[in-house]
């Protein structure tokens, strides 16, 4: 009987532990690619105007994912834009990393996610206007992305720049993404 009040006793601890949240990987069954990624984005805000819109804030959640096509593992970070501008449309953003010495511009993939090895986006979106991009990284960048206090983002859309602020940090989940790829 003691013994059992034990085993029940551990059992309950174990299930209060707080488990450790490791990158989430999954193959892709339409492309054949194993994608891993962060368990949670990098959220960002801002307050600036939006025009034309009735909201006040737009959002930009950012994944760090790595697509393995028969070995050869590309990285990327991924966004996904609340309520891009119009211009978005027919005009590729440069996305900007900036905080602590970082400074980082990038420019999206010419390539469909699907010949990047997704048949569907990281996450849902949240609004039926939001928008992806797909923007190639190593895992130097990742990892000073990590590094960096204060994080802001930056979109380039046609000479117009949106500048978001960390709603909430990543870093850990893009730090544990870091430190299983190859």
């Amino acid at each position: 009987m003691r013994l059992l009040s034990i085993l029940t006793a551990l059992l309950m601890l174990s299930a209060c532990a707080a488990p450790a949240v490791a990158p989430r990987s999954y193959l892709d069954e339409e492309t054949a690619a194993t994608v891993t990624m962060v368990e949670q984005p990098w959220i960002f805000f801002t307050s600036e105007v939006i025009e034309f819109s009735a909201k006040e804030r737009d959002y930009m959640s950012l994944f760090a994912l790595d697509i393995n096509r028969q070995g050869t593992h590309r990285q990327f970070v991924a966004i996904l834009v609340s309520d891009p501008p119009a211009a978005a449309a027919t005009n590729p953003p440069t996305l900007q990393l900036q905080g602590g010495g970082l400074s980082v511009s990038l420019q999206p993939t010419t390539e469909t996610p699907r010949e990047l090895g997704l048949s569907k986006a990281p996450a849902s979106s949240y609004s039926a206007v939001a928008r992806w991009w797909y923007f190639p990284v190593g895992k130097d960048i990742l990892a000073n992305v990590v590094r960096s206090p204060d994080l802001t983002v930056a979109l380039d859309i046609a000479g117009k720049r949106t500048t978001f602020s960390t709603w909430s940090d990543g870093s850990a989940d893009v730090d544990k993404l870091n430190a299983v790829l190859p």
